[in-house]
Parts: structure tokens; C-alpha cells; sequence
């Protein structure tokens, strides 16, 4: 009975070690993407997504890349043969007709080479799980 109180003493003891409070900054982007959003005038509220194409591959997402096109205004043809990445980020702005923003950041070799918003809207279903209508894609703007 002794060892198992003893055992249990140890293990309190080494909980409450691990309490300790550490205060850790939290980075929601890397420094680039911030700051080109915030040229804009937008900020980040949350991550969204990374989509990390090939080189070589942006021509088989034909659809998504005619978007990107025509609705966000940017010809990625010079970076086909490059490696794309396109991050997705939640901001914190909200319009009167759009309740959720998304700032899309393209980029290839560590630059940024474009942008667009998708303008949205959350909507809580009655099951209580939310539902995202997509909206209009623009080039990347003052809000």
C-alpha cells in the first residue's frame, strides 16, 4: 500500500512539473504573406490551406487554374513549369454581404507572384454543422 502511495506521489509531483507556463508565440503566417495581405489592407485571422503544385502540374487542374485566370486576373502560364504553392488564409475583415473572406497567396521560388479573395458565406446548418457557400473570386483589393 506504502509503494502505491509513494508511486503516486511521484507521478502528482511530476504533473505538476509539467504545468509550467510557457508562453509561446504563435505564428498564423510567415512574415511575406502578412505583410502583402496587409498592403491590401486585410489581416490574417486564421490559416486556411496549402496547395503545393509540382512543377509541371498546373496544367492538370485546368478548371481551378482558369479561375485563377479569369476571375482573379493572374496568368500563371509563365510558372508552369515551376513549382507553385497557393496558401489560403481565413481573414479577419467581413463585408456586408460576405461573412467569411479568403486570402489566396500564390507563390513560386519564395515570391509572391499573386493573389485573390474569395468572397463567402458561413452558414450554421440546424444540425449545427456549418456550411460554406463560395462567392465571387476577385483579384487581390482594397476591402
Amino acid at each position: 500500500m506504502k509503494l502505491k502511495i509513494a508511486a503516486l506521489i511521484v507521478i502528482l509531483i511530476m504533473l505538476t512539473g509539467c504545468t509550467e507556463d510557457k508562453k509561446e508565440q504563435v505564428v498564423i503566417g510567415n512574415q511575406l504573406h502578412i505583410a502583402y495581405l496587409k498592403d491590401y489592407g486585410w489581416s490574417i485571422d486564421r490559416f486556411g490551406s496549402e496547395i503545393k503544385y509540382a512543377a509541371g502540374t498546373l496544367c492538370d487542374y485546368k478548371e481551378h487554374m482558369d479561375t485563377i485566370r479569369t476571375q482573379g486576373q493572374m496568368d500563371l502560364t509563365p510558372f508552369l513549369n515551376q513549382e507553385v504553392i497557393e496558401t489560403g488564409y481565413i481573414l479577419k475583415e467581413k463585408t456586408k454581404q460576405y461573412n467569411q473572406i479568403v486570402g489566396y497567396i500564390l507563390e513560386s521560388h519564395e515570391e509572391i507572384i499573386g493573389g485573390n479573395l474569395e468572397f463567402n458565406n458561413e452558414v450554421e446548418q440546424a444540425d449545427g454543422t456549418i456550411r460554406v457557400d463560395s462567392g465571387k473570386i476577385t483579384p487581390m483589393k482594397m476591402h
